[in-house]
């Protein structure tokens, strides 16, 4: 019964809006906001009653202009393009903090830390942009630099009923290894070989248990999103 009124609550501010932690926050920049999780925190934020702006590829030649007065700049690309994307950020304020989201931790982390002297942090949220809310969620969260700017940041994150979990950049892409690149590949090579052997799906769920019916929506969920995110996450 508690978990109903938590998952409830959730879905009802998830509709309403949700309480504002930093209400001097300036403007906040989502690079590739017109992405699907870009679009995700984009809604969370403005429910948060933040002013949000998007930077798309057609937008670069306004990007000073877009970020000049920004309080927060969230990096949301492929994860292939992310350290490239931020090489290209023009100058931001001092204060400005700088995010990413990218499923690989270092080697992002490291390109913020070079391009901007502020305060900098990694985020891999542990879900798909899909799941529409964060209730339950888990967010990995990587220290750059001056945690204390970024601190309410996170605590805003768990009234979208996130749960956080702090872990180096390394250990992290270590992790990832396992838990996302080899448990996505298995899940693609099981796909393709379904495709290629032609089997009657209505068959195998027919006959299959609830947990080899799990297995089956997973592999219809990887090929259902898009191809390059689990590309980059594999390769």
């Amino acid at each position: 019964v508690l978990r109903r009124v938590m998952r409830e609550s959730y879905s009802s501010e998830n509709d309403k809006g949700f309480k504002t932690l930093c209400p001097s926050l300036r403007p906040v920049v989502i690079v590739g906001g017109g992405g699907q999780m870009g679009r995700l925190f984009e809604k969370m934020l403005t429910l948060s009653g933040y002013q949000v702006r998007i930077l798309e590829q057609h937008d670069w030649d306004r990007a000073a202009d877009i970020v000049a007065d920004a309080g927060m700049v969230i990096v949301s690309v492929p994860i292939h393009v992310t350290e490239q994307v931020i090489g290209k950020l023009p100058p931001l304020p001092k204060d400005c903090i700088l995010v990413d989201l990218a499923s690989v931790k270092n080697g992002p982390l490291q390109a913020m830390l070079a391009a901007h002297d502020g305060p900098v942090l990694g985020l891999h949220p542990m879900f798909g942009p899909d799941s529409g809310s964060l209730a339950k969620q888990v967010v990995v969260w990587c220290d750059g630099r001056k945690p204390e700017a970024y601190q309410w940041f996170l605590e805003q994150i768990q009234v979208w009923g996130a749960r956080l979990h702090r872990i180096s950049a390394v250990e992290h892409d270590q992790n990832m290894a396992f838990i996302q690149a080899l448990r996505h590949f298995a899940t693609f090579a099981y796909g393709l070989h379904l495709a290629e052997e032609n089997v009657q799906l209505e068959q195998l769920l027919a006959l299959s248990s609830p947990i080899y019916r799990l297995e089956l929506a997973m592999v219809g969920r990887l090929f259902a999103q898009d191809p390059q995110l689990y590309a980059d996450i594999i390769m």
